[in-house]
């Protein structure tokens, strides 16, 4: 099965081709240019270098949250565009799940962070099991303070050595292994590491990866109704929710 898959939620840019579970070719950009300008001309880099067309692609894949909006929106709109009228499966991936799966030979506890701002970061935590991915908790956004307190306190996950990876990986290790003052819980440093740097940031064959697996499992859908993850309100959004909100408060 030739699989085109792609992931544009952070600052990196990345486009994958595989072959069932082997990697054609791979397309990683961190320049800080934009995904406009980026994804499509890495899609057809790709593409000509491994001299296969879009007609060619059996499967088409891309992490779909959560992230930056735009990036989200960008992946999602070239998947459903590239894949329009060729009928053709679709996947949509988590990016943290996807991110995830670039520690699966670490074992331990996976922990993928992405900087969320205000304070928050979006997480997932997962294991290994058998040379599969599995899931311990779905995707959410929550202070650092929470997934330390979470990290430490719970019987299940509080022996067991921890992976960051993501953009917000760097963040979240300081902040988990602050020394806390007033009896304030802290981690290890032995126990909580970043992955190294080549495998921090979003991979189009992870994407790829964890795509196939969903794809066997019967998990994927049509170009038309692939659709974007984002776990919470825009800024735009929140900032019209506290005006009405201000409004209804000054009018009682």
């Amino acid at each position: 099965m030739r699989i085109l898959a792609l992931d544009s939620t952070a600052l990196s840019g990345s486009v994958a081709l595989c072959n069932d579970r082997s990697l054609v070719a791979e397309y990683t950009v961190n320049t800080g240019n934009t995904h406009s300008q980026t994804l499509l001309p890495m899609v057809e880099s790709v593409l000509a270098l491994a001299g296969w067309s879009v007609g060619d692609i059996d499967l088409f894949a891309c992490t779909v949250g959560p992230g930056s909006f735009t990036g989200v929106r960008i992946g999602v709109a070239t998947i459903k565009g590239l894949a329009f009228g060729k009928d053709r499966p679709c996947v949509g991936v988590s990016t943290l799940e996807s991110l995830a799966c670039n520690g699966m030979m670490l074992g331990g506890l996976l922990c993928p962070c992405m900087n969320a701002r205000r304070g928050q970061v979006y997480n997932g935590l997962f294991t290994v099991r058998d040379g599969r991915l599995i899931r311990l908790c779905p995707d959410r956004a929550l202070p650092l303070t929470d997934l330390k307190r979470e990290l430490s306190e719970s019987p299940a996950l509080s022996d067991r050595p921890v992976w960051l990876m993501g953009d917000g990986a760097v963040m979240a290790c300081d902040a988990l292994t602050a020394i806390q003052e007033k009896g304030g819980v802290s981690l290890s440093p032995a126990r909580v590491r970043c992955l190294p740097e080549r495998l921090l940031w979003q991979s189009g064959y992870s994407t790829a990866q964890v795509a196939l697996e969903k794809y066997l499992s019967g998990d994927y859908t049509t170009d038309a109704a692939l659709t974007p993850v984002y776990l919470r309100m825009s800024q735009a959004e929140r900032t019209r929710q506290e005006k009405l909100s201000g409004s209804q408060a000054t009018a009682e």
